[in-house]
């Protein structure tokens, strides 16, 4: 028995539009982390490596009994296709598929006879016992078993992907670079991403301790030595002991970038200079919009006051802006689009980086299944893609073509 993993990504041999496609997938990683660990013979593909689909064929020569593939909404295209591809050169591979996209819109994917296993949920446990059982299920669809206690899953062993290290592409920190995850799941309710997150991760935000994230980084130091941290969470900064904690043992020379919401930054000034004291660097913050109503309608739960306060006091004190910003929700009018452009002309005084993106109606989303249930999206899973525009209707985005990227 061989296993593919597959992480999924660009033929083109390009960095994408987007920073994170340059990023480890952790998940899958873990995953590969565990089959190591239990001496299961398999590769790691990493697509996002491959010059071309041809290079994709060589490797496949190599003969898999089961191929696995981790997949969001956005992925549905491109994951279809992929399995298509498999199934025409070796039709007695075993596919399986898992990630938030199997999760939350299994539908299409149960319909495909290519596929023989979804995974919904978190993976690690329901893959091993696939594997332990001689992939005996005699049902399609699996339930994960959520990981309680994050603290026992294994440190991603680096040494599967063809480099361990990742790239900065945009000039906000040093190269080469390490992303780390410190929690799954997120206790907010914007309609944009809620409750999808929720239905894959559960409701409650689950953390590592920080001496297991200390033992990481200085893992990470020891074997490879990068130069800047990029703590890939929803909201790092989010509980106020273990940000106090972190900033008690946060012992490394190389800098990093956290996440944090507005609310968190205006209410506690003193651990966001805590954090800075000790390598904070750039602060991601996800301000979605310059209008209250806008914000109100997504249940963001902070308000355009809190925005600039937020961006105010990361800027006064030196801590890069990473503004995370979103245009096009329904309903949205020019106006409230001027509000936003606004607020980024706000931030864009300090040293900041505005990094804009179009609503898409996810699948599983409160604000995404509301679209497609009232006839207003313009998208379905073959054409889902977090780039583009189009994406809903009554949006003019000839106009915000010109208006956000000018």
């Amino acid at each position: 028995m061989k296993i593919a993993l597959i992480e999924l990504g660009s033929f083109n041999g390009e960095l994408m539009p987007d920073v994170t496609m340059g990023w480890h997938n952790h998940g899958l990683a873990i995953l590969a982390t565990l089959l190591k660990e239990k001496s299961v013979e398999f590769d790691y593909i990493n697509l996002k490596e491959l010059p071309h689909i041809e290079a994709l064929v060589d490797i496949l020569c190599k003969g898999y009994s089961t191929v696995a593939i981790s997949m969001m909404s956005s992925d549905y295209k491109q994951a279809t296709e992929l399995i298509s591809f498999i199934k025409s050169y070796y039709p007695a591979t075993r596919i399986i598929v898992g990630g938030i996209g199997a999760t939350v819109n299994p539908t299409s994917l149960v319909d495909n006879e290519d596929i023989d296993f979804i995974i919904q949920g978190e993976g690690e446990w329901s893959f091993l016992e696939l594997i332990r059982d001689g992939f005996a299920a005699n049902h399609k669809i699996i339930k994960g078993v959520t990981v309680k206690d994050l603290n026992i899953l294994p440190f991603i062993d680096r040494g599967i992907f063809k480099n361990p290290l990742e790239r900065n592409v945009d000039g906000w920190g040093q190269s080469p670079m390490a992303t780390i995850i410190t929690a799954r799941g997120c206790p907010y309710k914007c309609t944009f991403c809620q409750p999808a997150e929720s239905i894959h991760f559960g409701k409650k935000l689950r953390r590592r301790s920080v001496d297991n994230v200390m033992a990481e980084i200085h893992e990470l130091m020891f074997k490879y030595h990068p130069k800047f941290f990029v703590f890939y969470d929803d909201s790092f900064a989010y509980d106020k002991k273990w940000t106090k904690e972190f900033i008690d043992k946060y012992d490394c020379a190389a800098p990093f970038l956290a996440s944090a919401r507005a609310d968190f930054i205006c209410n506690n000034e003193d651990l966001v200079l805590g954090l800075k004291d000790v390598g904070l660097k750039v602060m991601s913050v996800g301000f979605e919009s310059g209008s209250d109503r806008i914000l109100q309608m997504i249940k963001k739960g902070t308000t355009v006051t809190q925005n600039l306060e937020a961006a105010r006091i990361l800027g006064d004190n030196g801590i890069r802006i990473f503004a995370n910003i979103m245009y096009g929700f329904p309903t949205e009018n020019k106006e409230e689009q001027q509000q936003t452009r606004y607020m980024c002309e706000y931030i864009k005084q300090f040293d900041s980086m505005i990094s804009p993106a179009y609503f898409t109606p996810f699948p599983g989303t409160e604000l995404g299944d509301k679209c497609s249930a009232d006839g207003t999206s313009l998208v379905d899973e073959n054409s889902m893609t977090r780039f583009g525009r189009d994406k809903i209707k009554g949006i003019d985005y000839d106009f915000l073509d010109s208006f956000v990227w000018s």
